[in-house]
């Protein structure tokens, strides 16, 4: 049987080894100019561009295998109110697209059938680009859904994200018809 000091010295001795833990090198990797690169192999400007990197978190974007990063509260509490704003009122939509954007034409039939007014964008002209840089799109499709006032209730990047965020508004007015 084990006393109490021995106990005790053991438990010391593992407390010390954890003070001199090393693990290993890690390898980290990162989209850079179109592929994957270990960050270790940059130039001092992309490295430093790196370290300004921030994460954010689009919880109504992504397929199967998307892994957004965690939001924070407030951007949880922002999403949903913007998704019960639209849920209750989108009486519009303003659509970014592009010419060789293979994804833009099923938002932009969707947009259509849906019974909503809107404006299509093509950011390929340079009033169009000037318009998307105003509300800051940065892809597309990037369709942004707007209340009766005009104020912006929310952004969809797929035509899955405008079915549920649109899906209320066409159910109510089979509803009402």
């Amino acid at each position: 049987m084990e006393t109490r000091e021995n106990k005790e010295a053991r438990l010391a001795a593992l407390k010390a080894d954890l003070l001199c833990v090393e693990g290993t090198t890690t390898e980290v990797y990162s989209r850079i100019v179109g592929y994957y690169r270990s960050v270790k192999n940059w130039n001092a400007g992309k490295r430093a561009e790196f370290g300004k990197r921030r994460e954010y978190a689009f919880p109504s974007v992504g397929g199967a295998n998307a892994e957004p990063a965690e939001p924070s509260a407030q951007a949880v509490a922002a999403d949903e109110r913007r998704d019960s704003d639209v849920a209750r009122e989108p009486s519009s939509y303003t659509l970014f697209t592009r010419a060789a954007c293979p994804n833009c034409p099923p938002v932009r039939d969707f947009l259509r059938s849906s019974g909503l007014p809107g404006v299509v964008v093509d950011v390929d002209t340079e009033d169009g680009l000037e318009l998307a840089r105003r509300y800051e799109v940065m892809s597309t499709p990037t369709a942004i859904l707007m209340g009766p006032g005009g104020e912006q209730l929310g952004r969809a990047y797929a035509r899955s994200q405008l079915e549920k965020m649109v899906k209320p508004r066409l159910e109510l007015e089979v509803a009402t018809a």
